[in-house]
């Protein structure tokens, strides 16, 4: 039975920092009690959600038993994303400082996939509120809306 994962980004948290790039706090929730890396985990989120597009979109045009990294930018974060079915995703979230910590799920690879959107989206919302403008921006803004526009197959 697959487990319930869902992504959170913290809209209130966002910043630009001196270097142009965009923070704020991001965790998966995993059977709604659980988070990962931490509940707060503050990251550079431009950067690491459109890694993470790209990473799905593969997910999905890859050969059930394919593995892709979500990575992480601050700290050692990593979770794996291996396609087990063509609906089915299991996911290891480890730290590779502390294999300890480590534990892993089976979820629904639609539930993954528009959580990820989902979230890229209210972020796009709160970029454009901003007006901040920048050259990885709109390159995470064209993969948004590739994202959304993919037939994912099987997955719509």
């Amino acid at each position: 039975m697959a487990q319930h994962i869902s992504l959170y980004v913290d809209l209130d948290s966002l910043e630009i920092n001196r270097s142009k790039n965009i923070t704020g706090t991001i965790y998966f929730i995993i059977d709604y009690h659980r988070y990962f890396p931490d509940e707060g985990w503050d990251d550079f989120l431009v950067i690491i959600l459109s890694w993470w597009i790209k990473s799905i979109r593969s997910v999905d045009i890859s050969r059930i038993g394919t593995t892709y990294k979500f990575d992480f930018m601050d700290g050692t974060p990593e979770v794996l994303v291996k396609k087990v079915s063509e609906d089915q995703v299991e996911m290891n979230f480890s730290f590779e400082d502390d294999l300890n910590e480590s534990f892993k799920g089976t979820f629904l690879y639609k539930e993954l996939k528009d959580s990820l959107l989902s979230v890229s989206k209210q972020v796009i919302r709160e970029l454009d509120r901003n007006q901040w403008i920048k050259e990885d921006i709109d390159e995470f803004k064209n993969l948004v809306l590739s994202l959304e526009r993919y037939p994912f197959k099987n997955h719509t």
